[in-house]
């Protein structure tokens, strides 16, 4: 009778501790990574956007930021031409303080027009990168589904990954077959909207 309760213990044991293990290996699913940057730069839909941009804005933001370097130069060129003949009391002659007054409009004016154009294409930027995870969203998700994977995180946001849980290439190269190409048009605004917020752009310096 001893034998049979020792071996009945036993087997009650050996129940008890394989169901943790089966618990363990259903929460054991593997954590995916994409590196959404890569998305951002590689994919095609990418370098289409890229080639589009750089047709339809290098040439005007080149122009851009010459005309706010010749307004630099031109206004400190007034402004170390009005000191030399200031006048004790600090007044300058009416020439010079014309002189001074345009070249101050023309670097604010182009100044303007350079931030402008620099909100516009990071507003661009913006809105391709939009295009490329509405269509990365379910190729990802067939990914994590083949994987049996319980997630899939931004690469950027982990501290640390397996490199074998990174699907970064496999995303890419099948995003390539469904999204070739994206708009590089804004969108127009409903009648009466506000316009959205955008991110702060890379103004150029306004310093003499």
């Amino acid at each position: 009778m001893k034998m049979l309760l020792k071996s009945a213990g036993l087997a009650l044991t050996i129940a008890a501790a394989s169901v943790p293990s089966a618990v363990f290996a259903q929460a054991a699913a593997p954590t995916l990574t994409v590196d959404v940057q890569r998305l951002f730069a590689d994919s095609a839909a990418a370098k289409s956007a890229q080639a589009q941009i750089k047709t339809k804005y290098e040439g005007n933001l080149n122009a851009a930021v010459t005309s706010y370097n010749t307004a630099t130069t031109t206004l400190n060129t007034q402004v170390e031409a009005a000191r030399k003949v200031q006048k004790p009391d600090g007044t300058v002659p009416p020439a010079n303080q014309k002189a001074v007054g345009d070249a101050q409009n023309a670097y604010n004016a182009a100044g303007e027009r350079l931030e402008g154009m620099q909100q516009e294409v990071n507003a661009v930027s913006r809105y391709v990168q939009s295009q490329i995870l509405r269509g990365a969203g379910p190729v990802i998700e067939q990914v994590r589904n083949e994987r049996r994977a319980s997630m899939v995180l931004p690469k950027g946001s982990v501290l640390a990954s397996d490199p074998a849980g990174d699907v970064t290439s496999v995303v890419i190269q099948r995003l390539d077959q469904s999204l070739k190409t994206v708009s590089i048009t804004l969108p127009q605004q409903p009648a009466g909207a506000a316009p959205a917020a955008a991110a702060p752009a890379a103004a150029p310096p306004r310093g003499r």
